[in-house]
């Protein structure tokens, strides 16, 4: 009634004017409020409302500058209703930054309603006129951006930066919560943390939904769907279908992170989740409890674990197929429990990492606690290039502890690999969560050096490993590997693999050779004849993607023999030497079998560089080099190594050139 009386008088005169410090209604608060009423040429009154600073909690407006300019007019039945335009500066997402705007006041029906519309977005506001505190919404394309002042209040940490939603929504604001409910239709949602750890492109979504607003913490529900779009949540990076995806979510967002309390997740043909997890803050995975857990290969990897496993294992580009099925908990200490079932899986990644294939079977642990027995088999393994037959593991939970109910036995590179014990506690300390023991029988050197990319030594291995832990991501032998070949003996000591599952092993041990026969061991290269005695040590080994990145090494034949012409050259080529000249150039030529004395080659690796020695201390100190071989009686032979540093990508040419017969000729 005060505001008609007022317009009536504007039309009486030439214009009104009032100025009010400050407005306060529920939910808005208006300072520096100017209101100018005119009269228009034809009579009719033009209200101009400028407001310098707007503040809607709710919203998230603070200090939003306002104007409003339009004409007011009564309807018979005597309504009023403003036609106008507003702007605003200053609004989150620009929000009704140049828009048509129509208010109807309806006395008899208490109601207040507010129509505003920009390009192609509207809204429709509906409240009764004694409770602003009540308000209801029709969103018609809006942009996701206009609200960014009430998802800051939602979510502190998150930005919406596009995207638009159309639905109904109701605001219930109150001194101490809001809420905010409706059902909408969101469309190509833009929006990450300032972290950046959580984030969604593209994104579309519809169905409904409830935020309660309260402090410290803000809690969220959705029951929909999700379609197309990418999501990003910590190390989990989704390409969501372009199908519907049922989404149910109950999610409390706090200063310590969001707590998502309850969730269920349903793509029909990749993926089905149930249960609850929780990130801090940095977006980090706190916690991870999967009541239910079905995942169809290859569709779930391709939609949702490629980066998950990258940022896991190191690895990319996985090839999966098959199913895998089960429950999983994990807590901030790690694992509690999981159960997992596999149906004709598969897994290969580019011959690194861990690779299977028609896995089937079972496996169920839980901390603490005993589980009924289970197995697991398959027709392929492979550990990085190490690989392995079929095999079936028979298991047992017993109080927290994964064994082994009998040894496994399965193919390994033409001989056998025994498995004999294992005894895998996922919830202990790295120090204590693994400890294994196994052999190695009857497996075709040749075979596994063709896999390891190294020199193709020839023969068989043997050995076992009495016990073998798993700290943190480092796998450590203990006692040592014993192999028995060429009528010797060859002792691995202080193995260590950091990063096994990983894209680049780092391997450490100390090799030691005993007395062998290097008859045996060069009739199986092309390299040349000798006789005698190799003793030697690698020392200090440490391996980068199975490749020697460090070592000290020394071989050595102390107790003389003979040597053939085409192992001089050999020798002449991998040690970058010469022969002497004169007679013992001649000698080369004539006789094809010499005597020696001693024969040693010594080689340091850092930095890609081979510092090579020879005999110490030098028979010849004369010698312009270092004697790689000192002959004995006549004819008498020399080599002499004259390249004190060698790349070791050319040492491994020139040994692989001479193992393969490729050695230079003396004619």
């Amino acid at each position: 009634m005060a505001a008609g009386l007022w317009l009536a008088c504007a039309s009486a005169h030439a214009s009104m004017q009032l100025r009010v410090a400050s407005l306060a209604l529920p939910g808005v608060a208006l300072t520096n409020v100017h209101a100018v009423a005119t009269a228009s040429p034809d009579g009719r009154p033009q209200l101009r409302l400028d407001a310098g600073k707007v503040t809607v909690p709710v919203l998230g407006w603070r200090g939003v500058g306002l104007s409003l300019v339009g004409q007011p007019q009564r309807d018979p039945g005597g309504a009023w209703q403003f036609t106008g335009h507003v702007t605003t500066r200053g609004a989150p997402g620009g929000a009704l930054a140049n828009a048509d705007v129509t208010i109807r006041y309806d006395p008899d029906g208490a109601t207040l309603e507010v129509d505003a519309a920009q390009g192609a977005s509207s809204l429709n506001a509906l409240m009764p006129a004694d409770q602003f505190s009540h308000v209801q919404l029709k969103l018609g394309a809006l942009p996701l951006a206009w609200l960014r002042g009430l998802f800051a209040a939602a979510w502190p940490d998150g930005r919406v930066t596009g995207g638009t939603v159309t639905g109904t929504v109701a605001l219930d604001l109150a001194s101490d919560a809001t809420r905010v409910t409706g059902r909408i239709d969101v469309a190509g949602a833009v929006l990450d943390s300032k972290a950046g750890t959580i984030a969604a492109q593209g994104l579309a979504a519809q169905g409904s939904f409830r935020v309660d607003l309260g402090v410290p913490a803000a809690n969220f529900m959705f029951d929909g769907s999700l379609r197309g779009g990418q999501l990003l949540l910590g190390s989990l990076y989704a390409q969501l279908p372009a199908h519907p995806a049922n989404l149910h979510l109950a999610t409390t967002l706090g200063p310590k992170g969001i707590r998502i309390g309850s969730l269920d997740y349903n793509d029909p043909d990749a993926l089905r989740v149930a249960g609850s997890m929780a990130f801090d803050r940095k977006g980090g995975l706190d916690a991870l409890a999967l009541t239910q857990f079905a995942a169809t290969l290859p569709a779930a990897y391709a939609r949702y674990g490629t980066t998950l496993v990258q940022n896991m294992t190191g690895l990319q580009q996985l090839q999966t197929g098959g199913s895998l099925v089960g429950s999983l908990d994990i807590g901030a200490k790690g694992f509690q429990s999981f159960d997992l079932h596999a149906t004709d899986f598969s897994l290969s990644g580019d011959g690194r990492g861990v690779a299977v294939a028609g896995l089937n079977g079972s496996v169920d642990w839980s901390a603490g606690a005993s589980r009924p027995a289970t197995s697991l088999q398959w027709n392929a393994l492979a550990l990085d290039r190490l690989e392995f037959g079929p095999g079936r593991l028979a298991l047992q939970d017993m109080n927290g502890a994964l064994s082994l109910r009998a040894p496994v036995t399965t193919a390994f590179f033409g001989g056998s690999f025994q498995l004999a014990r294992v005894a895998w506690r996922p919830d202990a300390a790295a120090a204590q969560r693994l400890s294994a023991a196994f052999s190695v029988t009857d497996v075709d050197l040749a075979a596994l050096c063709k896999a390891l990319g190294w020199p193709a030594f020839r023969g068989k291995l043997g050995g076992a490993v009495p016990d073998l832990s798993y700290r943190g991501d480092e796998l450590a032998f203990s006692g040592g590997l014993s192999m028995h070949v060429f009528d010797g003996s060859v002792s691995v000591t202080g193995l260590s693999i950091k990063h096994p599952l990983g894209v680049a092993p780092e391997v450490a041990a100390d090799i030691d050779l005993q007395q062998l026969d290097l008859g045996q061991l060069t009739n199986v290269f092309d390299f040349g004849q000798i006789t005698g005695r190799l003793d030697g040590d690698i020392h200090g080994l440490k391996l980068v993607s199975w490749k020697p990145t460090a070592f000290t090494a020394r071989l050595s034949a102390d107790d003389g023999g003979k040597i053939s012409q085409h192992a001089i050259q050999s020798l002449t080529s991998v040690g970058g030497g010469g022969i002497a000249g004169g007679l013992q150039g001649m000698a080369l030529r004539l006789f094809k079998t010499f005597h020696y004395s001693k024969i040693e080659l010594g080689c340091t690796l850092a930095n890609g560089v081979c510092a090579m020695r020879g005999i110490v201390p030098d028979p010849d100190p004369d010698a312009n080099g270092y004697t790689i071989v000192a002959g004995s009686g006549l004819p008498h032979i020399t080599v002499i190594g004259h390249e004190p540093s060698v790349d070791w990508a050319t040492l491994v040419a020139r040994l692989k050139a001479a193992t393969q017969g490729q050695g230079p000729v003396v004619k």
